[in-house]
């Protein structure tokens, strides 16, 4: 099934701008565009995979929706090519999965979209450095994963993905996939979005303190 994708821009002619761009992607399937943020609930209701977002429309939300049906990729511009850890930490809560920066072309939104629907953060890794630094994790209950796990853990939640992870530790890939299954079960989630969510919500310090110690 193709990727159901809406466009919000505070100019409708950059979203027709954008619909162009995706418009020979297979995969890809344009279901609505939307300038004005009363148009966010229509939107909502035809139950988009990925709204991509324009960063000054996105700010401009009286209120975030938060539903896991529908995943938020935020395009950001050369007027606030940064924004504070603290917002990004509270969008992603409520269902931002990625950022695109500025200089970003067609082929890097076309494989943010692909990544973000299968499961990923795209946030580029000084960022999360960032996000992670500024979010300390609480004293949750200390959870015994093995030390491999933990190193595993801890690169997720820094954006780095299943290759560059197996590249990073000298194992394989598949390797890679049944240590994050395995964090995953014991801590009672699905993905690295909902575990990059649970280090940044107040997640398990044992972890975190070991991994970083250990270097």
């Amino acid at each position: 099934m193709a990727i159901r994708v809406a466009i919000g821009a505070s100019n409708y002619l950059y979203g027709e701008g954008l619909k162009e761009l995706l418009k020979g992607e297979k995969e890809i399937q344009i279901v609505g565009i939307f300038d004005e943020e009363r148009d966010m609930g229509e939107i909502l209701r035809i139950s988009p995979d990925v709204v991509i977002v324009e960063n000054s429309m996105f700010q401009n939300l009286s209120e975030i929706p938060s539903d896991p049906k529908t995943k938020f990729l935020l395009l950001m511009n050369r007027k606030t090519a940064v924004l504070p850890e603290k917002r990004i930490a509270q969008w992603i809560g409520k269902g931002l999965v990625g950022i695109l920066p500025p200089g970003a072309d067609a082929a890097l939104l076309k494989k943010a979209i692909k990544a973000i629907c299968s499961g990923e953060l795209w946030l580029d890794r000084k960022t999360m450095s960032r996000i992670l630094s500024q979010e300390k994790p609480g004293k949750g209950g200390a959870l015994e994963l093995t030390k491999s796990e933990r190193e595993v853990a801890a690169l997720i939640c820094q954006g780095y993905r299943n290759k560059e992870i197996a590249l990073k530790l000298n194992i394989s890939e598949q390797t890679v996939k049944s240590h994050c299954n395995r964090i995953y079960k014991k801590f009672g989630i699905s993905d690295r979005l909902q575990l990059a969510i649970y280090f940044m919500q107040g997640g398990n310090e044992s972890i975190w303190s070991r991994t970083t110690a250990e270097g």
